[in-house]
């Protein structure tokens, strides 16, 4: 049996008037305030600081989530949204959302911090030497954002873009955002390159993007479910002129792979079980802001992988948690 798998290459009292945010810019802006019902609306892709006057829980269901919707034209598109920008990852609550290409499934994945957070397994014979655990029955009921300051980034694909959010236990009924920064993006094709064998096949894209501070790529591949070896590796470089030959292939000429996290499609996805991930990393390894950035990579799968589709996301001056589809885990 063939089946479709999907990769990728990555407060204060109710009252005040305004709040003054530092964002990571450390310039400041007037945070505007979320509502129980809060429109996003976005025309390029941006940032915005909001601030949250009480605790805030959403469904926590990664799909058909009735508290969070997308629409608007577009390839990759979705939204990020931060508590504490900066600080460790233990003191910030998360909101993220991302609609896929048509080419893999064109579902959109809301992810977050939830509540109640998963108890501490207990490590026999100690932490030290952590042969055996156990671990309490963990049942997260919503997602969770507590009162604060929060950092928003929207990414679009080049159209309007309107994102509605359902925030439960506000007093606020309704909030209008628009974003106060706009961040540059471009999202391109990544074209299927050259294969190695019948198992192995490359894909990727250069483009001029100088001064990259994340690079995503998302792709749909058919695979053997019944093969005995599938791997993938994504590849970032920076080159003058034409990359070399077999850029993308495992080995990455002259560039560097990047990190990855997988995840399986849920059975309901039109690609119907894989892999999803994301690249991330900037592409550009030089000081020479011409050189082109480019993402790709290659998939082996040992029965013969079939190319679906694949797209490029560059963006500078922020960096997306773009979280895979239910069940991610880190690879």
């Amino acid at each position: 049996m063939r089946r479709h798998v999907i990769v990728a290459a990555t407060l204060g009292a109710a009252g005040a008037a305004a709040i003054l945010a530092v964002p990571s810019s450390a310039r400041l802006v007037t945070a505007e305030r979320l509502g129980a019902v809060t429109t996003i609306v976005a025309t390029h892709s941006g940032t915005a600081e909001l601030v949250l006057y009480d605790d805030a829980t959403l469904s926590l269901k990664p799909t058909d989530n009735p508290d969070v919707s997308i629409s608007g034209a577009g390839r990759l598109v979705g939204f990020n949204l931060v508590q504490n920008p900066g600080s460790s990852t233990t003191d910030q609550d998360m909101l993220t959302a991302f609609r896929s290409p048509a080419f893999a499934g064109g579902g959109m994945t809301v992810t977050g911090t939830v509540t109640p957070k998963q108890p501490e397994c207990t490590n026999y014979p100690n932490d030290t030497v952590p042969l055996q655990s156990t671990c309490p029955p963990w049942h997260p009921t919503s997602i969770l954002l507590h009162e604060g300051f929060y950092h928003l980034v929207v990414l679009t694909d080049g159209a309007p873009l309107r994102i509605t959010l359902h925030l439960h236990g506000q007093h606020l009924k309704r909030s209008k955002i628009h974003l106060q920064r706009a961040i540059r993006t471009t999202e391109e094709p990544l074209a299927q390159h050259e294969s190695i064998g019948s198992s192995t096949l490359t894909f990727g894209n250069e483009i001029p993007f100088s001064n990259a501070t994340q690079v995503a790529s998302i792709v749909a591949v058919r695979l053997h479910s019944a093969s005995t070896f599938k791997s993938a590796v994504a590849c970032a470089r920076a080159d003058n002129g034409a990359p070399p030959p077999y850029a993308y292939s495992p080995l990455c000429p002259r560039g560097r792979t990047v990190g990855w996290s997988w995840a399986i499609t849920p059975p309901a996805n039109p690609v119907a079980q894989g892999l999803f991930g994301v690249g991330v990393g900037g592409a550009d390894m030089s000081d020479d802001s011409s050189l082109n950035s480019g993402i790709g990579g290659s998939i082996t799968d040992t029965d013969g992988p079939t190319y679906l589709g694949g797209l490029g996301v560059w963006i500078a001056g922020e960096t997306l948690w773009i979280w895979a589809a239910p069940g991610a885990f880190s690879a």
